[in-house]
């Protein structure tokens, strides 16, 4: 019989924390232990959190500020306070850390993700535990928040309330759909993938002109009452995605 694994999710309630957090729980071989953002500034509170996990997946942190050493700090707090409750405890789980495959951009932001995963990846050597960096591509999929998390939930927020998004750059862009992005963590979690740093495959790599002449094409079919029939993985996805994003009748 599989143990049964416990795992924490900081960031739980965001885009890809929500998902997860879901996904998970519906799988026989895992329990969730409970996290809240308070928990960073509860010394007790975390130190109780990670003491309880057999894996804890680190996807807390702030992506954009006015104030990029601000963000910069922040980010690099959290990953500080996560290694001191677990020093703290003497508690060695396997910790995930989701970092992006625009980590070398060299940004603030990409830098408190480079210079985070490496300050974990230091910490588990130095006690044996078990450490994996992942390099999320673009992720997308519904409840994704627009003009913040993907151009996708932009663009499928736009078409859906009658707008004509527009293209800055087109560019080729790899994508992954959230469900697929969840199975990978799962996989990591379980040890079925033992790489680190690990890039999940993208679910597609289409041109961002491709992506919006998909949804302009939902958007047809929904007003003219049509069913929309594919049998293409990707589209299938984004139309999912899509669907998610048209206001309630």
């Amino acid at each position: 019989m599989l143990k049964i694994l416990k795992v924490g999710i900081t960031g739980q309630h965001g885009f890809i924390g929500t998902h997860l957090y879901n996904y998970l729980e519906s799988d026989g071989n895992f329990e969730l232990v409970p996290f809240e953002k308070e928990f960073f500034d509860d010394e007790e509170a975390l130190n109780e959190f990670v003491l309880r996990c057999d894996a804890i997946v680190h996807l807390a942190a702030i992506s954009r500020h006015d104030d990029a050493e601000y963000l910069y700090n922040t980010n690099m707090e959290l990953v500080e306070n996560l290694i001191a409750a677990m020093e703290t405890t003497d508690s060695a789980p396997h910790v995930i850390f989701a970092s992006t495959t625009h980590e070398p951009r060299g940004n603030r932001y990409h830098m408190s993700k480079h210079d985070g995963r490496l300050m974990l990846d230091d910490w588990a050597s130095g006690c044996e535990a078990r450490f994996t960096g992942i390099f999320f591509p673009n992720t997308f999929g519904p409840g994704c928040k627009p003009f913040f998390n993907s151009f996708v939930s932009t663009f499928c927020y736009q078409i859906a309330n009658g707008e004509i998004p527009k293209i800055i750059e087109d560019a080729t862009v790899e994508l992954i759909y959230i469900k697929d992005l969840c199975e990978e963590i799962s996989q990591i979690i379980t040890g079925e993938i033992r790489a680190n740093p690990y890039t999940p495959p993208y679910t597609a790599a289409p041109k961002v002109s491709e992506v919006l002449q998909l949804l302009l094409n939902f958007k047809t079919a929904v007003d003219a009452k049509k069913k929309i029939k594919t049998e293409d993985y990707f589209e299938k996805c984004l139309l999912e995605t899509f669907l998610n994003y048209l206001p309630a009748e």
